[in-house]
């Protein structure tokens, strides 16, 4: 699926943790991703803890309409019945880790083995994000592991600038980068800053 939001191409049949420390870039990431494969005739199932009408007014800030071809299960809890709400072409879980704040590390190992052996099976793609430090650290890294990539955003700050960046220390398919790629936030979504940084 090629993507036109910076990422030159996301791996079918793949499972991706998109992750952020705090903030809202990697919800924008997700959301576009999934009107990317929407346009492009797939289905998307976009599962939330949040409320289903929040999720709308998060897309509609960056022109987005809603779509017969996108289901959004909303106010979701329940990381049992995961694996079988997670069906479409694409499955989109944000914030993945909330689910798995109180959980034993082996529900989660199982989510993700079960993601990933769907991924394969069934042709598709899901899309986790991920607030870093929510879960332990131990559970954040078998995550990455075994995981197909690994997409960060993350931000440092410059006297009274904040600069963006996306690291993507892992993405089957696709050979390391060798730098982080600077972007901003506009209200079209993510704009990757092409300039050469001196610095």
């Amino acid at each position: 699926m090629v993507s036109k939001i910076g990422l030159k191409e996301i791996p079918e049949k793949s499972v991706l943790l998109i992750e952020e420390n705090l903030g809202c870039i990697k919800h924008i990431f997700v959301q576009k991703i999934g009107f990317e494969a929407v346009d492009a005739g797939k289905r998307v199932v976009y599962i939330t803890p949040k409320l289903k009408e929040d999720i709308n007014k998060e897309i509609s800030l960056y022109g987005l309409k809603c779509s017969e071809n996108l289901e959004i299960v909303g106010n979701f809890r329940d990381r049992a019945s995961i694996r079988d709400i997670c069906s479409g072409d694409v499955c989109i879980v944000d914030p993945f880790t909330s689910l798995f704040v109180d959980s034993d590390i082996n529900d989660l190992i199982n989510t993700l083995n079960s993601f990933m052996a769907s991924s394969r099976k069934d042709d598709r793609i899901f899309l986790l994000t991920s607030d870093m430090g929510v879960i332990p650290g131990r559970a954040e890294r078998i995550m990455r592991s075994l995981v197909d990539g690994v997409i960060q955003f993350l931000v440092a700050y410059s006297g009274d600038k904040i600069n963006r960046f996306i690291n993507i220390p892992k993405l089957n398919g696709t050979l390391p980068l060798d730098r982080m790629i600077p972007f901003t936030v506009t209200k079209e979504g993510i704009s990757l800053d092409t300039r050469e940084r001196v610095g």
